[in-house]
């Protein structure tokens, strides 16, 4: 299991004074490349050997506020051919309240050609190595 922790900010919130549904794509994408990091992505050659979102589903438990600290554990589902999907859990820090889970699917895209490419190898590994052994319904992280 991967963790990213952030604070919520003041531009986060909505007209209710909670985090704005639209934010928590933000604080997954940032858990996303948190993670995309340590797995050895390289940046400089992303044209060629990226990734794009291709779905994303979230579940909202309880509002986030205003000064909360968020813990958001990131685990790997099924890693197919071309693709990849990551279950998120967010807690809030302090009183482990669920804030909300998540499952996104990237697929690996080559830019310059504009198509799907395998997920490559040194990926893969990475990728196994923090993958759920369990079915997956968003909590798999606790357990990742």
């Amino acid at each position: 299991m991967f963790v990213h922790t952030l604070s919520v900010r003041f531009r986060d919130l909505d007209a209710l004074n909670h985090v704005n549904n639209a934010v928590y794509l933000t604080y997954l994408e940032e858990a996303r490349l948190a993670f995309s990091a340590e797995m050895g992505v390289d940046w400089s050659r992303f044209q060629e050997q990226g990734f794009v979102l291709a779905r994303c589903e979230i579940d909202y438990r309880r509002p986030a506020l205003l000064g909360d600290t968020l813990r958001i554990e990131l685990g790997v589902g099924d890693i197919g051919r071309s693709s990849f999907e990551f279950v998120y859990r967010i807690t809030r820090v302090g009183d482990g309240a669920l804030i909300a889970e998540a499952r996104t699917t990237q697929v690996c895209f080559d830019f310059i050609r504009n198509r799907p490419v395998r997920v490559p190898e040194a990926w893969r590994a990475a990728l196994a190595r923090r993958q759920c052994h369990e079915p997956v319904t968003p909590p798999c992280p606790a357990g990742a």
